[in-house]
């Protein structure tokens, strides 16, 4: 609990299984976390079993991708306050403590990962992944005259239920593209957004999206179509 709010830390999960039992377990140790919930989405690994075993609440969701995980993580929380993370190894449970502190103020707290103090060696973020989530989190602050935004691929943020409730219903990507149609949903609903520096690591295995420069580009891309088609429907 945080100031008598219910506390959901979220993890969509795709064959984590070198990474879910740590993951689960650091952010379940956070004294306000409540519960943890890992969405197995298609595992062909132990990733389901092995987060079980320590005390999360595991739900499988048969649509696969990225997209469809978020949207049933979010909607199997029962917290006040929603905390959605990937299992992989590369956030950190400390920064839990600060998204907290944030929600005093603001409904949608987004981490960014572009502060190089915060980048720990070896982690993947170089200068290619760096630049194109600027480029692209700048085109959508300008666009919908967002907050400041520097990162829009980075998937550890929280959201008050009550905010999500605006937006849930509106959800339309399944796919790896879905945390900048969940921002452009936030800006154009009105709910009051921040971003703040995390802490950002090495994971162990390689990325399913941006472990490389191709499938990274190209995800690129089709978060670009996304954001445009956004703006010029005027939805």
């Amino acid at each position: 609990m945080y100031k008598d709010k219910k506390v959901s830390v979220v993890m969509p999960a795709y064959n984590e299984e070198e990474n879910i039992h740590t993951a689960v377990k650091e952010f379940g140790s956070i004294q306000e976390v409540d519960e943890v919930i890992v969405i197995n989405n298609n595992s062909t690994d132990a990733t389901g079993e092995l987060a079980a075993k320590v005390g999360a609440i595991v739900v499988n969701e048969p649509r696969q991708g990225y997209g469809y995980a978020c949207q049933r993580a979010l909607g199997e929380a029962s917290g006040d306050l929603i905390i959605l993370v990937e299992p992989d190894g590369t956030f950190s449970a400390h920064d839990v403590e600060k998204f907290l502190a944030y929600s005093n103020d603001f409904d949608f707290v987004i981490g960014t990962r572009t502060s190089k103090e915060m980048i720990y060696e070896g982690a993947n973020m170089g200068k290619f992944l760096k630049w194109g989530n600027w480029a692209l989190a700048k085109l959508i602050e300008v666009l919908f005259n967002g907050p400041s935004l520097t990162d829009v691929g980075c998937t550890y943020r929280l959201i008050k239920k009550s905010a999500l409730g605006k937006i849930k219903d509106k959800f339309s990507v399944g796919g790896s593209h879905f945390s900048p149609e969940m921002m452009i949903l936030a800006i154009k609903s009105g709910i009051s957004m921040i971003e703040i520096p995390v802490s950002y690591r090495t994971r162990k295995g390689s990325s399913k999206i941006t472990g490389k420069k191709l499938p990274a580009f190209k995800l690129g891309l089709v978060m670009i179509k996304t954001i445009l088609r956004y703006k010029i429907a005027g939805r």
